[in-house]
């Protein structure tokens, strides 16, 4: 085991004597000093003792919410990026599907005013029905011609029928529902982004979390001590050592 001392003396007086003891602050006190009451600590430079974080703890507070795990790991000036592209990515996924619901309803409202078209509780292969065929007979039989007869819609159920009044009305229809569920798909794009933010933030967690652990094993072969330099009652420096073991 090599080892090094780096002593830095720091004079406070002249020295009296040409000797001199490495005492503790504490027993220099004066008569005077201890009849009243006063007393002085000895100069504590030892480092606190500091615990080893959890890597796994924080890769999944990261995946929980992404910057979380830097912050747990104490390098969160990295982990606020992953945390306002969090916010930022859900803002537009719920833009996204914000507008993708209002383009919808547009075009189910024009289809109630121009088709006659009823789409409570249907579900979406009913508006592609209506934007593909102009009236209900016209997709029955499309329908009978294919023997698709289980997709037939029966004329003792009126609530799925339709009827356009021009055919250039169903072609808008038809733009509108499709541009509706483009947006739509769009918000899913957003919500890859949103998994990837945070695996990003995850991997980056977990090497803050070991690049912390290392620095307290490398710390943990350092020692610091502290001594007074006095001749007597009378203290004229004080001194720092580290000792490094490798």
């Amino acid at each position: 085991m090599n080892r090094f001392i780096i002593s830095a003396a720091l004079l406070l007086f002249l020295p009296q004597q040409m000797f001199a003891q490495q005492r503790p602050i504490s027993t220099l006190v004066t008569k005077e000093v201890q009849l009243s009451g006063i007393s002085i600590p000895d100069l504590d430079v030892s480092r606190p003792l500091e615990s080893k974080k959890s890597v796994m703890l924080a890769v999944i507070a990261s995946l929980i919410v992404p910057g979380m795990g830097e912050l747990y790991a104490g390098s969160f000036e990295t982990g606020k990026y992953y945390l306002i592209a969090e916010s930022g990515l859900w803002i537009t996924y719920s833009g996204f599907r914000m507008h993708s619901n209002w383009l919808l309803q547009d075009a189910q409202t024009f289809a109630s005013q121009h088709a006659d078209a009823n789409f409570i509780n249907k579900d979406d292969q009913y508006s592609v029905n209506i934007g593909n065929f102009n009236t209900t007979s016209e997709y029955n039989d499309a329908k009978s011609r294919n023997r698709e007869y289980d997709l037939i819609y029966q004329p003792t159920r009126p609530e799925y029928g339709w009827n356009w009044d021009t055919d250039a009305n169903r072609l808008r229809f038809k733009d509108m529902r499709i541009h509706s569920g483009e947006v739509k798909n769009n918000a899913k794009f957003v919500i890859g982004a949103i998994v990837v933010n945070h695996l990003l933030s995850a991997f980056s967690a977990g090497k803050k979390t070991a690049a912390y652990n290392q620095s307290l094993s490398s710390m943990d072969n350092v020692e610091l001590h502290s001594y007074t330099l006095n001749n007597g009652s009378q203290v004229y420096g004080w001194e720092i050592s580290i000792t490094t073991h490798f």
